[in-house]
């Protein structure tokens, strides 16, 4: 059963009002290439169902015209379906390149702050292998993190071209919830807030107290794994900028690439590291192959990864993640030695603060102005690349009646010089690099430095005498 709470987060809501600038927009896209057109009806009624499931999907965002009270998820009194349900065409025959480069355009286009964060489109006219369709799906990071899209996908998609029919729950009751209503319950409410708010701060002292009398060692060891978060706790680079990647500019270019997960997981295994080591060393590759190529050798680049902080059984679709920050080997000219370091950072990440930048400042953030929040994103920490690793379904999956052959992820590039995904689904990695140009201005060359690197790691994994799998390059 999918969890959500109708009280925005801090942090989720820092993300939301980060949609309003172009710079530290926060907008989540796959483009996925089908086998046919999806059945228009069956595809409408597939997310009308998810749309009752997970009410998410039919809720906007509002906030108290004060922040003295939580921003709230509020069910649409005016939902719109079709609205969120595009459906184009483009001139055939057209491939991957065409709907990337679409999505590009559309990705930088916000979302409607006033309606459900979401939007989907059919692309009809495509021709590129056995992929006869497109879907652009478009989210605000607000809505849905990486493993939260991948729960989210669970009530759209179908693991059978035809399933059988399923009951429809009924709609959710909209609610007709304005700014000002929530600013009201907030200023009447205030009194009693403040003074529950006391009352658990009371309660914590003297809980703290009774702890130190009856278990002084044990309070000792709190007090010392707090200080040692504080003293482990970084707001500074990993390491230096680079030099080539220091320009910014609002222009984007998506680079596509795929190869088999056996491929990685082969690679990185016989060396006693994960899949994600891998991902990172074949990135860390391709970046110092993309650097050499444009004559600005560095030895390393500041990158930040999501790390997902979910409890097993934990099923919410909001952002649930804190923030790892590596500084990504680019000269190390042993794949197998560049996985290992990155697992030697990643380990370390996971083992250090477990305080989080953005999550401390979220709870300040809604007071601080729009300007002001805009450039508080990873650009500010000297951060030149974030990465997402985000493990995907491994069986096919299907929607309207149409299988999804392959999917390019794109996540948002706020203010860094490019942002990698990577998604594992059915047996494939598909990895999608959105590019600030004015960083990465050959983006031709640096396509062929991924497949550079990702080949250069995937061959630590292949028997003597095999071939190349670098044919997935897009």
């Amino acid at each position: 059963m999918i969890e959500w709470s109708d009280e925005l987060s801090p942090f989720d809501y820092m993300m939301f009002r980060a949609d309003a600038d172009p710079h530290s927009r926060t907008t989540i896209m796959t483009v996925e290439l089908l086998d046919e057109v999806p059945d228009r009806a069956a595809f409408r009624q597939a997310m009308d169902r998810a749309s009752r499931i997970v009410p998410r999907l039919r809720q906007h965002v509002v906030a108290p015209l004060v922040p003295m009270a939580a921003a709230r998820w509020v069910i649409d009194p005016n939902f719109d379906l079709d609205y969120h349900l595009r459906w184009i065409s483009l001139p055939a025959p057209a491939g991957l390149r065409e709907v990337l480069d679409l999505a590009q355009i559309d990705q930088a286009t916000p979302l409607d702050p006033h309606r459900p964060l979401w939007e989907v489109t059919v692309i009809e006219g495509i021709d590129e292998g056995e992929a006869r369709s497109a879907l652009v799906w478009k989210l605000s990071h607000a809505v849905v993190d990486g493993i939260g899209g991948m729960i989210l996908d669970r009530v759209i998609r179908s693991e059978e071209r035809h399933p059988k029919p399923e009951a429809t729950p009924p709609v959710p009751e909209p609610e007709d919830v304005s700014a000002l209503d929530l600013t009201r319950s907030a200023a009447r409410d205030l009194p009693t807030s403040l003074l529950r708010q006391g009352l658990r701060a009371a309660s914590g002292a003297l809980g703290a107290a009774r702890r130190a009398v009856s278990d002084p060692s044990g309070t000792a060891d709190e007090a010392l794994h707090a200080f040692s978060n504080l003293a482990e706790f970084k707001l500074t680079a990993p390491a230096p900028p680079s030099p080539l990647l220091a320009e910014r500019s609002l222009h984007r270019h998506v680079v596509a690439y795929d190869l088999p997960l056996s491929a990685l997981r082969a690679a990185s295994k016989a060396h006693g590291c994960s899949v994600n080591d891998a991902y990172l060393a074949a990135l860390g590759g391709a970046l110092g192959h993309y650097h050499d190529t444009m004559g600005v050798p560095v030895p390393a680049v500041p990158l930040a990864m999501p790390v997902n902080i979910r409890a097993p059984d934990d099923t919410g679709i909001s952002n649930n993640w804190a923030t790892a920050m590596l500084a990504l080997p680019t000269d190390q000219p042993d794949p197998v030695r560049r996985m290992q370091q990155v697992r030697e950072q990643v380990l370390a990440a996971r083992s250090g603060s477990t305080l989080d930048p953005a999550r401390l400042v979220a709870p300040l953030a809604v007071w601080l102005p729009d300007a002001i929040l805009a450039g508080a994103g990873p650009a500010t920490l000297g951060i030149d690349v974030q990465a997402s690793n985000v493990p995907g379904h491994p069986a096919d999956r299907y929607i309207g009646g149409a299988k999804i052959l392959s999917n390019v992820p794109i996540g948002p590039v706020p203010g860094v010089a490019l942002m990698a995904t990577m998604v594992s689904q059915a047996g494939h990695c598909y990895v999608g690099v959105n590019l600030d140009t004015a960083a990465v201005t050959d983006t031709d060359e640096f396509a062929r430095s991924l497949e550079w690197g990702f080949e250069d790691v995937v061959a630590v994994g292949r028997p003597p005498g095999a071939g190349s799998a670098a044919d997935g390059a897009a």
